[in-house]
């Protein structure tokens, strides 16, 4: 199932990304520096809610232990309080096992945090915790129970009503896993409406050249391919590519994916000197960036 891990690995890194955050390694400005050092002295004054805000900060900047440690001190400070907001905290503890592969502890997050949010009546909360849960039913291989967590997360945050208040965000990345989760389950032909329904979210909310509409490109281009369309997938995924490395920067875990798979695209289309053009780059980066590990096969599967 190397494409499910694959594709798990473009859902977690794309999504946070869209939803802006998750940099990955390497990838911290001053200003996220700066705003893990306030929320780090915030955090002295045993503040529920500043250690989780500082968690997030941590899980963005990829230093797991940290963030772990800090969801850890949130959960223990606010649970006597609002359950609603437990359950969030929840959630993104549960996002970050599933992004470091730790999905048995992921899972029993996200089942709890679900579990507040029914007894909450918390809509949109339901609907992100489906979202999740496909997120890591993929990451399972559990491709069967991904597209119908999916296809119920889409069924909620698509719903236009007060209590749900989902983001255009929040649908596209519902939308995305849908796509994903279907092509994992060799339905490719069916993943296209939502990726395209997700397009059109991205450019009522995204300025034109921006990460999420380079990166529903590349995917648009990933399902052609593995649809049998190749017709534009090469230049789906070419300029999905060169979008996202403007956007993240050179070395960003999305990027990198995203570019292996650009280059099995090529050497199954026998675009030989393109393949290679593109695997010379990524030799490049593993020895200016240290991540040769990501070059071989990063260890999503």
């Amino acid at each position: 199932m190397r494409n499910a891990g694959v594709l798990l690995g473009l859902t977690v890194l794309g999504a946070a990304v869209t939803a802006g955050y998750a940099q990955g390694p390497g990838a911290q400005t001053d200003k996220s520096l700066q705003e893990i050092r306030t929320y780090e002295q915030e955090s002295e004054k045993n503040s529920g809610g500043a250690w989780w805000r500082l968690a997030i900060l941590y899980q963005d900047a990829a230093r797991f232990g940290d963030a772990e440690r800090a969801y850890g001190n949130a959960l223990e400070l606010m649970g006597s309080g609002d359950p609603v907001a437990l359950a969030n905290v929840m959630d993104c503890m549960g996002t970050m096992y599933v992004q470091t592969g730790r999905f048995a502890e992921g899972e029993q997050l996200e089942r709890k945090a679900l579990a507040i949010r029914q007894e909450q009546k918390d809509s949109l909360g339901v609907g992100l915790s489906w979202m999740h849960l496909a997120m890591l039913s993929m990451g399972k291989h559990d491709v069967g129970d991904a597209e119908l967590y999916a296809e119920l997360a889409v069924d909620r945050l698509g719903a236009d009503d007060r209590e749900n208040m989902a983001t255009g965000v929040q649908k596209m990345t519902a939308l995305t896993y849908l796509a994903l989760a279907r092509c994992s389950a060799r339905k490719c032909e069916h993943a296209m409406a939502p990726l395209k329904k997700a397009m059109r979210i991205a450019e009522a909310g995204s300025p034109r050249k921006s990460f999420p509409i380079s990166y529903l490109q590349f995917l648009e281009g990933y399902v052609n391919w593995k649809r049998g369309d190749r017709r534009d997938a090469g230049k789906l995924m070419k300029v999905g590519t060169e979008g996202m490395k403007v956007q993240l920067g050179w070395g960003h875990p999305t990027l990198v994916l995203a570019m292996r798979q650009y280059e099995d695209f090529l050497i199954e289309s026998k675009r030989t000197s393109e393949a290679m053009e593109v695997h010379e780059a990524l030799i490049r980066l593993a020895g200016t960036q240290a991540i040769a590990g990501t070059v071989s096969g990063i260890a999503w599967e």
